[in-house]
């Protein structure tokens, strides 16, 4: 099975580094000001370097995905949520789809439902992927397989 991991996505890793720096910062402020005052700059580090490494395991956590597929179907997992797996004879139509936030998204339809793989999140060609994915779900819906 193919495996493809999404490159690190620095708005996501950006929101979390912030979100940890914050929690931190607010436990400073709420600290007397006369054990802050004079090693004000190491107590900046230090919430930089625990910022940095708490929100790497947020990101890792909540918004890395890690996509696989082969000719029989697909896994695609997003932070520690366990992966959602499909085969491609499920599916009858396949789209690309833009969203508001201009990141190309490959549509696959069954019965209404629709299932979405971030083809922009995780660097893919969406244009080329999606003919990937039609051929794919061509073959296994077709009845010789």
């Amino acid at each position: 099975m193919e495996q493809k991991r999404s490159p690190i996505q620095l708005y996501n890793l950006f929101k979390s580094f912030v979100a940890m720096f914050m929690i931190q910062a607010v436990m400073v402020l709420i600290l007397p000001s006369g054990l802050v005052g004079p090693i004000w700059y190491q107590i900046f580090a230090v919430n930089l370097i625990v910022a940095g490494v708490l929100g790497w395991f947020l990101y890792k956590q909540w918004y890395h995905i890690v996509f696989s597929y082969d000719d029989a179907g697909f896994k695609l997992r997003k932070g520690k949520n366990p992966p959602v797996a499909h085969q491609w004879s499920e599916f009858s139509k396949v789209s690309l789809a833009r969203s508001e936030y201009n990141e190309f998204k490959v549509k696959l339809y069954s019965n209404g439902d629709a299932v979405e793989i971030p083809a922009s999140k995780l660097k893919l060609d969406p244009f080329k992927f999606r003919l990937q994915v039609i051929d794919l779900v061509t073959k296994a819906s077709s009845p010789g397989s």
